[in-house]
């Protein structure tokens, strides 16, 4: 089922199966800005990836002391979530743990996400609600894809992705086939300490994943025509950027609390790179913000 979220200045699409943002249309500039199925390049909008963004070293993990199936950016994305509320401007979506969702983690749990305009802002709550009488260990990223270039007529040449505030970050190393983490990371330089150079083959050398993030926005943008999507990522620690090589033609912008597997990890759940967590009786959250013009 698919939701529609209407302002006057702003129009999104939400699904309920694996609370998948689907469009964001801007009344004022007449566009839309999230990628439209392609099957001969991505045949999605976007993917929520709980309860790990990633990748997992042989598809399995130990959860106390138990092993379990794991698998590439988790289980959500292939459930469907129940609809706790909706009104013109607000949807909340909710996932329960239930037989399915313990075969891969075994927790008592509400995955909640809550999708709100606010103007020109389209907010994306994330909240986990441990339900259990012990914490609840997960991890959380988005996978939100946008046209890139923006405008017709544009190439991936006239578009830089601008980081705010400054930042000095890594991009981590990844081990080729299985795109592991090696444990090896590399200080990746910015222009100004702000601008990453997109580019046609921006993607040529695979995906990009970097750790240390501590920016509050990220934003797509053309220096040409001054297009833009603005992401608020506060809080989020890692990101991969994913396209497809040789032209640019969508890029997709992940921020992620947690990160795959390193390659010599001991496949222990409540100590994996980048893990969160639920106490017991409380609530976590995060929230993405998304702007366009």
């Amino acid at each position: 089922m698919k939701y529609i979220l209407e302002n006057d200045k702003l129009k999104v699409g939400v699904a309920t199966r694996g609370a998948e943002l689907q469009s964001i249309y801007s009344k004022v500039t007449e566009k839309e800005y999230m990628w439209q199925p392609g099957a001969e390049i991505w045949n999605t909008h976007s993917i929520l990836l709980f309860p790990n963004p990633g990748r997992i070293a042989h598809d399995r993990t130990i959860i106390g002391g138990k092993v379990y199936p794991a698998t590439m950016h988790g289980f959500a994305k292939d459930m469907d979530f129940t609809v706790a509320e909706a009104t013109a401007e607000k949807v909340v979506l909710e996932l329960a743990s239930n037989e399915d969702t313990k075969f891969f983690l075994p927790y008592e749990f509400i995955f909640r996400v809550i999708f709100e305009l606010d103007g020109e802002v389209l907010n994306q709550r994330f909240e986990v609600v441990n339900k259990d009488n012990k914490d609840v260990y997960f991890c959380l990223g988005a996978h939100p894809g946008f046209y890139c270039p923006i405008e017709l007529g544009e190439s991936g040449d006239d578009y830089v992705l601008r980081f705010d505030p400054p930042q000095h970050f890594n991009r981590d190393e990844t081990e080729a086939g299985t795109r592991l983490l090696t444990g090896k990371k590399a200080p990746y330089k910015l222009e100004n300490d702000t601008d990453m150079f997109v580019g046609e083959k921006f993607f040529n050398d695979d995906p990009k994943l970097f750790s240390d993030v501590k920016a509050d926005t990220i934003t797509l943008l053309s220096k040409k025509s001054g297009r833009f999507v603005e992401m608020g990522i506060k809080d989020f620690p890692f990101m991969c950027l994913w396209g497809v090589p040789d032209k640019m033609q969508i890029l997709s912008i992940e921020p992620w609390c947690g990160t795959s597997d390193l390659t010599n990890t001991d496949h222990v759940w409540e100590t994996k790179l980048g893990i969160e967590k639920a106490e017991v009786g409380k609530t976590w959250t995060r929230t993405l913000t998304f702007r366009v013009g």
